[in-house]
């Protein structure tokens, strides 16, 4: 198994978290819950393609994608693969990938795109150029370069009050507070958020609200304690909302992430519980 993990070039910090370049071997399916985490992914697969379904329907309904992206998703999905998968993955901050993409992100919260229909032809030759590459860094390099291009050609450029915003999401602040700081109105600020980060601000609050409890949880707190913590109402509303949007348990999601703590190798983002192995 090969697992390669490396940050980008300074310039585009902040709009790219990491890469991780993977090549795993020939074992029996295995299936993965992916939890909505704050970051948009796109997977490039260069053998087996990934099917990927979302956890509110048990994953019945799947997409069987080569390269996809998942962005401003508030409930959690499931990828499915066969073991003969190499590849890559991007990790991109919203802000980030709405500068990059230069699209409207909520357009992009609907399914999972691949990246030929985002970025048409442009797309397709950009997968067909890393596949054809003879290694991680080489790869790395061709993305760094790539980015860094689009980055720079970007006519898009994010709100200062969204990022700000955004900011005070993820610090616990009311919504009303939030909008009183930034000077816009309920409706407005989510008509941004929309734009910029592809949820509302108040599907942002709950995505991140899970995964502080998660944190909290797997720091050896109590799920009555995580709550507290999280700024949950109580320990049903929480549970409530882990089902809402993994489709499982507390217990049953804690089981399966077998004490791992966020950030672990399961993991995309440092501090976020991204991933859980189903089997």
């Amino acid at each position: 198994m090969e697992s390669v993990r490396r940050e980008p070039v300074p310039v585009l910090r902040g709009l790219v978290h990491h890469y991780h370049g993977f090549r795993f071997p020939d074992v029996v399916e295995r299936s993965r819950l992916e939890l909505p985490c704050g970051a948009v992914t796109v997977l490039i697969a260069f053998a087996e393609p990934i099917r990927i379904g979302l956890a509110s329907d048990g994953g019945t309904r799947t997409f069987q994608r080569a390269s996809f992206l998942s962005a401003g998703r508030a409930v959690a999905a499931i990828g499915r693969h066969r073991g003969h998968i190499h590849g890559l993955e991007l990790t991109l901050s919203h802000p980030g990938a709405h500068h990059v993409l230069g699209l409207r992100m909520a357009e992009l919260a609907a399914g999972f795109p691949t990246l030929g229909e985002v970025l048409g032809r442009e797309g397709e030759l950009l997968v067909e150029q890393l596949a054809g590459l003879p290694g991680w860094e080489a790869r790395f390099a061709r993305l760094d370069a790539y980015l860094t291009r689009r980055a720079a050609d970007s006519r898009v450029l994010p709100a200062w009050q969204v990022t700000r915003a955004a900011h005070l999401v993820a610090a616990g602040w009311p919504l009303r507070d939030i909008q009183r700081d930034v000077g816009w109105g309920e409706r407005h600020l989510r008509s941004r958020f929309l734009e910029q980060v592809g949820m509302s601000p108040k599907a942002m609050a709950r995505v991140l609200r899970l995964q502080a409890a998660l944190r909290a949880y797997l720091a050896g707190c109590g799920w009555s304690q995580a709550a507290v913590l999280a700024r949950y109402h109580d320990q049903a509303h929480l549970g409530h909302d882990v089902k809402a949007i993994t489709g499982l348990t507390p217990g049953r999601l804690a089981e399966l992430r077998r004490g791992a703590p966020p950030g672990s190798a399961l993991d995309r983002l440092p501090g976020r519980v991204t991933s859980v192995l189903l089997g």
